[in-house]
């Protein structure tokens, strides 16, 4: 069984690539969509405590991505993160809008930023991802679907947190339109991620407000 925050412990603060990961990209000789200026993390929020987990692809990538990776203060933080011990901030205002615009149906964003983590297949930042195949062959997007299958989805199938998938079900080990238990769900979505409106929909907002 992978320990996630174990795996992302082996890697340097200012590296962009985890070492574990590195051979892949050299194979690859830059033929993939991924921005490798950035710090890699394929979780955020406290991932270790918070009593809902949202599932997503892979993570986004603007130019504040490549300014806090040059950044020691930024470079601190993603070492916090990676233990998974570290609540959302603001200090990325893009990702800041990103959330309020997706977990508005949770709460306030003050409200929310200690009890919603967010876990991605992928742990590198691209601004419009189509390389799924280069998932399957990194030893990151691996480790965090071992640390998913034998850990996180059994919790919430016990109900003891809420794990809802909101892109790339399938690459999750997941059936669109299931339920799993008690509370891990893969509701129907857009692509953008958003939950199409039905009852499983309104079952998953009901439950999502009680574990916050």
């Amino acid at each position: 069984m992978t320990d996630i925050f174990k795996f992302w412990s082996t890697i340097g603060k200012a590296e962009t690539i985890h070492p574990l990961d590195r051979p892949i990209f050299d194979r690859l000789n830059n033929s993939h969509g991924f921005d490798l200026r950035c710090l890699p993390c394929n979780f955020g929020g406290k991932l270790r405590t918070a009593p809902v987990v949202l599932l997503y692809l892979s993570p986004g990538f603007s130019e504040t991505d490549v300014r806090i990776a040059r950044s020691k203060e930024g470079q601190e933080r993603y070492v916090r993160q990676r233990m998974g011990r570290l609540g959302f901030t603001d200090h990325h205002p893009e990702g800041a809008r990103w959330r309020k615009e997706r977990l508005a149906w949770l709460g306030e964003p003050d409200a929310i930023r200690d009890k919603v983590a967010i876990a991605n297949i992928g742990a590198y930042h691209s601004r419009t991802f189509t390389d799924h195949h280069v998932l399957a062959a990194l030893p990151s997007s691996r480790a965090m679907l071992d640390w998913a299958q034998s850990v996180l989805f059994p919790q919430a199938e016990r109900g003891e947190r809420i794990v809802v998938c909101l892109r790339a079900a399938n690459f999750w080990g997941l059936e669109v339109g299931r339920r799993y238990g008690k509370a891990l769900f893969a509701p129907q979505t857009t692509r953008s991620g958003h939950m199409q409106r039905g009852q499983m929909r309104d079952t998953i907002e009901r439950m999502a407000r009680r574990y916050v």
